[in-house]
């Protein structure tokens, strides 16, 4: 059983937790999960032994408590520590998905709003000019910030898990949207700031969406090779 199915057979089984035991053992799910370096395969397989002990226990008439400890958090360290690393395939595949979906969607944004602007509004021209060297970089800034956005969650939903008191709900909303506005920012300033270099390609707007399409595509051929190993 793969990744994929060990997580919606988890899902299907967490039903049958009782409120107490549920909130006690997402927290851990959401703990284990997010040592992002962790061979997903091992951690879902984990996440279900684990699963299937507290509904065992449950159904005797015990909770979380009583099975995992008081303490949740370093138990979870301990588990973590076992765990094995995620193999380079698996991680190079994953990248390469990544990669793909974002420079599709970009093609995507920057298709649809140059003849947005062209054939509604007058502005830009139907012919882009395309300098590949410019762009490389920009790509490669972006999945450094992409990357870093990932960490940055991982890191973010680590430190909120087991934080003792409950965060008011206001306060995870501005500190997400403040969070998310900065990355977003760093996109902007990389498009503005990058200078145009090299060779130079004109190229019809709306190829753009067409090459978007193609990674969207090669993106989703990575994904079943690293769905089906």
């Amino acid at each position: 059983m793969n990744a994929k199915a060990l997580i919606e057979l988890n899902n299907e089984k967490r039903t049958h937790l009782n409120e107490a035991n549920l909130a006690y053992y997402e927290n851990m799910l959401i703990y284990i999960r997010s040592a992002s370096n962790k061979s997903e395969q091992q951690t879902e397989e984990l996440l279900l032994e684990l699963l299937e002990h507290l509904l065992q226990a449950q159904s005797e008439g015990k909770n979380a408590t009583d099975i995992f400890g008081s303490n949740p958090k370093a138990y979870c360290e301990e588990l973590i520590q076992e765990l094995p690393k995620e193999k380079q395939k698996p991680r190079l595949l994953f990248v390469a998905q990544i990669s793909f979906q974002t420079i599709g969607f970009l093609s995507l944004i920057y298709g649809i709003i140059g003849l947005t602007m062209y054939y509604f509004f007058q502005i830009g021209a139907a012919v882009s000019s395309f300098y590949p060297a410019s762009i490389f970089v920009m790509l490669v800034c972006y999945l450094i910030i992409l990357y870093l956005f990932i960490k940055t969650v991982f890191w973010w939903l680590k430190r909120s898990t087991f934080a003792g008191k409950q965060t008011n709900k206001w306060i995870e909303f501005i500190q997400a949207w403040l969070g998310l506005s900065a990355f977003i920012t760093l996109f902007v300033v990389i498009m503005r700031f990058i200078p145009k270099f090299g060779p130079v390609m004109q190229i019809p707007t709306a190829v753009f969406i067409g090459f978007s399409l193609i990674f969207y595509f090669v993106a989703y051929l990575i994904k079943r090779k690293e769905q089906h190993g």
